[in-house]
C-alpha cells in the first residue's frame, strides 16, 4: 500500500513538473478575460467531468488547440489547474486573509462549472466552517443555488440558531425573505427560541415590515408557531392582544385551540400528528414517556416513577410515589399532570386520587373517589377525568375538585381498556363472567353507554391495551405481537406490522405521534427492559431505548414537563428503591395476577410450539 500511495504522489509531481517546464502541453485554456494556461487534456479529463466530455465526448473542442471558457476568472481557474495537478488549495490554507470568503465563493462557482466536486466540497467546507450569523441568509441561497447541500445546511442551521436574536442583523434580513422562507424556519423543531413567544415575535415583525401586503398571511405563520406553548399571559396579552391577531378569525381560532391545549381539554391523540402541539427542545419543554411502578423480577411492587425523553433517549428520575401503591389502580394524564387512582393492598379497596404536579415534581392527594375500587380504567375527555369500572362510572372536575357519578355501563366488563375518541369514550373487554369481548361507547352529553356494532372483534384472550392516535384506536394484545386497528369513523377494522416482540404485561402510551410499549415478559418468557416505538407515517416499530430495570405491569403515560431545577439525569441505580413484595404480602393478587402470566406465557409456548412444528 505505500508502494502505491509512493507511485501516486509521484505520478502528481511528475505531471506537475511538465506542465511547470510546458512539455507536452496539448491545450490552451483561455479564462473569461482572455488570461492563457496550458495544460494537458488527459490530465483535465480525469480530474473534471466537464473536461472529459469536451476532450473524450466528440465534441468540437475536442480537437481544438485552444479553448475558452466564458465566466471562469483567472484567479479560480489557475487554483482549479493546480488542484488538477496536486491535489492541493493553497489558496484557503494557512492564515485567513479578508478576501478570502470571496475567493471560496468564486472558487465553488467555478468548481461547480468545470466539475471539480473535490473543490466544490472543500469551498464548502471552508465556508460553512466560518459562518457569521449575518451571512447565513446569504450562503443559504449560494449553496442551494450551486447544489452544495453541506454548506445550505449549515446555513440554515445558523439561521435557526440566531433567527431570534432582536437585537442581531440576521432579524433584520428576516424581514425580506420570502414567505415560504420564513414558513420553513418557524416549522422547525431546532428553531433556537428561549420561549416560544419569540417565535412569534419573529413572525410579528415579518408581518409588520410590509403591514399592507402581508397582514392576511399571518395565519399562514402563526400556524407554525406553537402557540400551546406560550405561557399564558403572555398569549393573552402579547398574542390575543396583538390587532393584527385580533383582526384574523383563522388567527383567533389558533389562539382558542391553544387555549383548550393548555386547559387539558383538547385530545391531541385525536388528530394526526402534528408539529404545533409538539414543544421546542430549546424552550425547556419536553415530552416524556412517564413509567409509574410496576414489578421487577423478584415480584417486588415499586413506587418509582422515571420520565423518559425520546429526542435525547435519556432518563430522569421523579418524585416517587408517597405511598404504597396496591394493586388494581390506574393511572392517567391530565394537562401537565397525572392522576393515580384507587387499587387495593388485598384487604381493602382504595378511594384515594393522588395527583403529580410535573411544575414542582411532587405527589399530592386530591378529593377521593366516590366509591372505592380496583381494577378500574381511566381516561380524559375534555378536560375531565372519567373512571370506568364493571358497576360505576364517575368523572371528576380537577378545577372543582369533585366527581360527579354517571351511568354505569349497562353490560358489566371486567378488566376494560378505555380510550377517548370522536367526543366520547369507548371502552373494550369481556363481559363479566363471560369471555367474550364486546366494545360499549358512552356520550358525555346524553350520558348514555351503548354497545358498538363494530363487528367481530379480534381473537383476543385477554382485554387488549388500547390508546387513540391520529383518529385510530389502536389495541396491543397481551399474548401476542399482533396489533390491531379500529377506525371509528369507517367502523373498519386493519393491522399494523406486528411489533418486535411480545410485551406480557407490558404498558402502551402515545407519545410524538408515536406509539411506545414497553416492559413486559418477552418472546423467550424473559422479563424485558425493552422500548419499542412504532410510527404511523414509516409504519415500522423500532427499539427507542431501555428502561431502568425490566419491570411489568408498571403504567406509562405521556407528560409534558419543563426543565425545572429539581431534575437530574439518571446516570445511576436509585439507592435503596423503596418496594414490596406484592406477591408474598397479598394473598388475594396470590391467587389471581400470578395466574393471569402464566396463561399468558403458557399460550405464548403452545404458539411457539406450533410454529417450531410448522417449520
Amino acid at each position: 500500500m505505500e508502494a502505491e500511495a509512493a507511485h501516486a504522489s509521484d505520478l502528481l509531481r511528475g505531471l506537475a513538473s511538465l506542465r511547470s517546464e510546458r512539455a507536452l502541453l496539448d491545450v490552451t485554456l483561455l479564462a473569461g478575460t482572455g488570461e492563457e494556461f496550458g495544460a494537458h487534456r488527459a490530465v483535465l479529463a480525469a480530474a473534471s467531468g466537464y473536461f472529459r466530455a469536451m476532450f473524450a465526448g466528440g465534441l468540437r473542442e475536442a480537437r481544438a488547440s485552444r479553448v475558452r471558457l466564458h465566466g471562469v476568472e483567472p484567479d479560480c481557474l489557475a487554483l482549479l489547474l493546480d488542484f488538477a495537478y496536486t491535489g492541493q488549495l493553497g489558496a484557503l490554507d494557512g492564515g485567513e486573509q479578508p478576501q478570502q470568503p470571496q475567493l471560496a465563493e468564486r472558487l465553488l462557482r467555478a468548481a461547480d462549472l468545470l466539475q471539480f466536486p473535490a473543490v466544490k466540497a472543500a469551498c464548502g467546507a471552508w465556508l460553512a466552517a466560518r459562518l457569521e450569523p449575518s451571512a447565513a441568509l446569504d450562503l443559504q441561497d449560494f449553496g442551494e443555488t450551486f447544489a452544495c447541500a453541506p454548506l445550505a445546511e449549515a446555513a440554515r442551521r445558523c439561521v435557526l440558531r440566531h433567527a431570534a436574536d432582536p437585537d442581531g442583523e440576521l432579524g433584520a434580513q428576516l424581514e425580506r425573505v420570502p414567505l415560504a422562507r420564513l414558513v420553513s424556519y418557524l416549522r422547525e423543531d431546532a428553531l433556537r427560541v428561549p420561549k416560544e413567544e419569540a417565535a412569534f415575535a419573529l413572525a410579528l415583525r415579518w408581518v409588520r415590515a410590509e403591514p399592507g401586503s402581508r397582514a392576511g398571511l399571518l395565519p399562514q405563520l402563526l400556524a407554525h408557531v406553537r402557540l400551546p406553548f406560550v405561557r399564558r399571559f403572555a398569549l393573552l396579552a402579547q398574542v390575543e392582544g396583538e390587532p393584527l391577531v385580533a383582526r384574523s378569525s383563522a388567527c383567533l381560532r389558533l389562539v382558542a385551540e391553544a387555549r383548550l391545549f393548555q386547559a387539558g381539554r383538547l385530545d391531541r391523540h385525536e388528530r394526526s400528528p402534528c408539529a404545533r402541539l409538539r414543544p421546542r427542545p430549546s424552550t425547556g419543554l419536553a415530552e416524556l414517556l412517564v413509567v409509574l411502578g410496576g414489578c421487577d423480577r423478584d415480584c417486588d411492587e415499586l413506587v418509582t416513577v422515571d420520565g423518559f425523553n425520546p429526542r435525547t433517549g435519556h432518563w430522569r428520575y421523579l418524585a416517587e410515589f408517597p405511598e404504597h401503591l396496591g394493586g388494581g389502580y390506574s393511572a392517567v394524564a391530565l394537562g401537565n399532570d397525572v392522576y393515580v387512582t384507587g387499587g387495593s393492598d388485598g384487604s381493602r379497596l382504595y378511594d384515594c386520587v393522588w395527583r403529580y404536579n410535573s411544575s414542582v415534581n411532587e405527589w399530592t392527594e386530591v378529593s377521593p373517589m366516590l366509591k372505592a375500587r380496583e381494577y378500574h380504567s381511566s381516561a380524559v375527555l375534555d378536560g375531565l377525568l372519567y373512571i370506568v369500572a364493571a358497576d360505576s362510572t364517575e368523572r371528576y372536575d380537577h378545577t372543582l375538585d369533585s366527581w360527579e357519578v354517571l351511568q354505569p355501563m349497562p353490560y358489566p366488563m371486567d378488566d376494560c381498556s378505555t380510550i377517548t375518541s370522536r367526543g366520547k369514550l369507548y371502552a373494550t373487554g369481556s363481559l363479566a363472567g363471560k369471555e367474550s369481548m364486546v366494545m360499549q361507547c358512552y356520550d358525555p352529553e346524553s350520558d348514555l353507554w351503548t354497545l358498538v356494532n363494530c363487528g367481530p372483534l379480534p381473537p383476543w384472550s385477554f382485554a387488549p391495551k388500547a390508546v387513540t392516535l391520529g383518529g385510530l384506536m389502536y389495541f396491543i394484545r397481551d399474548d401476542s405481537a399482533e396489533v390491531d386497528v379500529y377506525n371509528p369513523a369507517k367502523n373498519q377494522w386493519d393491522k399494523i406490522p406486528p411489533m418486535l416482540q411480545v410485551h406480557v404485561g407490558g404498558s402502551l402510551a402515545v407519545l410524538g405521534g408515536k406509539l411506545y410499549v414497553s416492559g413486559g415478559y418477552d418472546n423467550t418468557f424473559e422479563l424485558s427492559g425493552m422500548v419499542e416505538s412504532y410510527d404511523p407515517e414509516t409504519r415500522k416499530w423500532s427499539v427507542a431505548g431501555q428502561l431502568p430495570e425490566p419491570i411489568f405491569w408498571h403504567n406509562s403515560i405521556w407528560q409534558k414537563c419543563g426543565r425545572p431545577s429539581w431534575w437530574r439525569l439518571a446516570t445511576c441505580r436509585r439507592s435503596g428503591p423503596r418496594s414490596v413484595n406484592l406477591w408474598a404480602q397479598n394473598s388475594q393478587l396470590k391467587g389471581r395476577s400470578p395466574v393471569w402470566v402464566r396463561l399468558c406465557l403458557s399460550r405464548l409456548a403452545v404458539d411457539e410450539d406450533k410454529n417450531q412444528g410448522n417449520r
